[in-house]
C-alpha cells in the first residue's frame, strides 16, 4: 500500500508538502499542488480520511445547493465549480431544491449531517433567513449568481443591473421603443436588479415603464402562447422582448415559432446568461455574458479561504466580489443581418 512518502517521492516534493495538499492549505502553488494530486491518482493512494478530518477538522467535503440543476446556467456553474473543487481535492456533495424553502432546509440539514466543510448556494431569496442564520453563525458559505437583500456574507455575482442597462439600451439604439420584459420571481437579486437595470435605462430615455410589458415567467409558463397573443395584441405592441434568463429567451423564441412570428423581423429577442446553446448557429441569441466558469471557480476559492481561516481560528472579512457583463450580439435582435 503506497504511503506519503511514496507519493512525496513521486511528486519530488517533500513529505509536509504532500500534508499540505491533503490538508488543503492555501499557500501550495498551483503547479506543485497538479503534482502532487497527480502522483496520488497514479499511486492510488488514499490517505485515512478519518484520522485526517481528527487532525484537521476538515472532511474534505462541501456542499452545493442550487434551486435547479436542470437549468442551463447552474449546469454549467456546477462543472466549475466541481473542477475547482477537485483541484483542491475536495469533491461536492449537490442537492437541489427546485427553489422550494422547505427543500433547501432538507439539503441543509443533510449536509450539515454529513459535515461538510462549507456551503455555496447558488439560489438564495433575497429574505432568506436560513442561510442569513448560517452565515451570521460563521459557517463557511458562499453565494454566487444571487445574493441576501443584506449583502450578507461573502458572494460572486455578476453586475446584473449593469447587464440589464447594456440589453436595455442596446435595443433602444437600434430603434425599439416598446420593449417587453419576461422575468422570474423578484423574491430573488438576480431578477430584482436586472428589472431596476431595465427600468433605469427606460427612464433616462424619457420612456414611462408599462406594466402591461412586464411579463411573469410564472404565468406565461401556464400559457405560452395566450401570453404572447395577448401581448402582440395590444394597442401598442411591443417589438422586442428582453428575456431576464436565456432558458426564458428560449421558451419564448419556440412560441413565437408556434405563433409564425418572425425573429428579428417580427420581434427582437434578447437574453441573459450566455448558456452555451445561445451561440449555436440555428440560433444566434443576442445575450448579455456571464462568465461562468470563473464564477465557479472564484466561488470555490473563496470558500477554501473562508475554510482555512475557521479551521485556524480566524475571523475572515466576507469576500464580496462583483463580475462584468459583456453583451454578446448575434441574430434575435436585428443588428447582424
Amino acid at each position: 500500500m503506497p504511503t506519503a512518502r511514496d507519493v512525496a517521492n513521486r511528486a519530488g516534493v517533500s513529505q509536509s508538502t504532500v500534508s499540505r495538499v491533503l490538508n488543503n492549505h492555501p499557500h501550495v502553488r498551483p503547479e506543485t499542488r497538479k503534482r502532487v494530486l497527480d502522483a496520488i491518482a497514479e499511486l492510488d493512494y488514499h490517505p485515512n480520511q478519518a484520522a485526517r478530518s481528527l487532525v484537521t477538522q476538515r472532511t474534505g467535503s462541501i456542499g452545493l445547493v442550487v434551486g435547479d440543476i436542470r437549468n442551463p446556467f447552474f449546469a454549467e456553474t456546477a462543472k466549475g465549480i466541481v473542477d475547482t473543487s477537485r483541484s483542491y481535492g475536495y469533491r461536492v456533495v449537490l442537492c437541489t431544491t427546485d427553489n422550494q424553502d422547505t427543500l433547501q432546509s432538507e439539503a441543509i440539514k443533510l449536509l450539515r449531517s454529513q459535515e461538510v466543510d462549507g456551503l455555496i448556494f447558488g439560489s438564495v431569496r433575497m429574505d432568506d433567513a436560513e442561510v442569513l442564520a448560517l452565515i451570521e453563525s460563521g459557517f463557511p458559505c458562499v453565494l454566487y449568481n444571487r445574493v441576501l437583500k443584506t449583502d450578507a456574507g461573502s458572494y460572486v455575482v455578476l453586475d446584473n443591473r449593469k447587464g440589464a442597462r447594456m440589453a436595455t439600451e442596446h435595443l433602444l439604439k437600434l430603434g425599439h421603443r416598446r420593449i417587453a420584459v419576461l422575468t422570474g420571481s423578484r423574491q430573488f437579486s438576480t431578477f430584482a436588479h436586472r428589472l431596476e437595470g431595465y427600468s433605469e435605462v427606460l427612464r433616462e430615455y424619457g420612456i414611462p415603464v408599462d406594466r402591461h410589458l412586464i411579463l411573469d415567467h410564472q404565468a406565461y409558463a401556464a400559457d405560452r402562447i395566450g401570453t404572447l397573443r395577448r401581448l402582440l395584441g395590444q394597442r401598442r405592441p411591443p417589438t422586442a422582448i428582453f428575456a431576464l434568463t436565456d432558458d426564458y429567451a428560449l421558451q419564448v423564441l419556440d412560441t413565437l415559432a408556434e405563433l409564425d412570428v418572425p425573429v428579428p423581423e417580427g420581434m427582437a429577442v434578447v437574453g441573459f446568461d450566455d448558456i452555451r446553446i445561445a451561440g449555436h448557429s440555428r440560433i444566434g441569441l443576442t445575450t448579455v455574458a456571464q462568465r461562468k466558469d470563473l464564477m465557479g471557480r472564484l466561488a470555490v476559492e473563496s470558500l477554501m479561504e473562508l475554510i482555512t481561516a475557521r479551521a485556524e481560528g480566524r475571523t475572515p472579512q466576507p469576500i464580496r466580489l462583483v463580475l462584468e457583463p459583456q453583451l454578446i450580439v448575434r441574430r434575435t435582435c436585428g443588428a447582424q443581418r
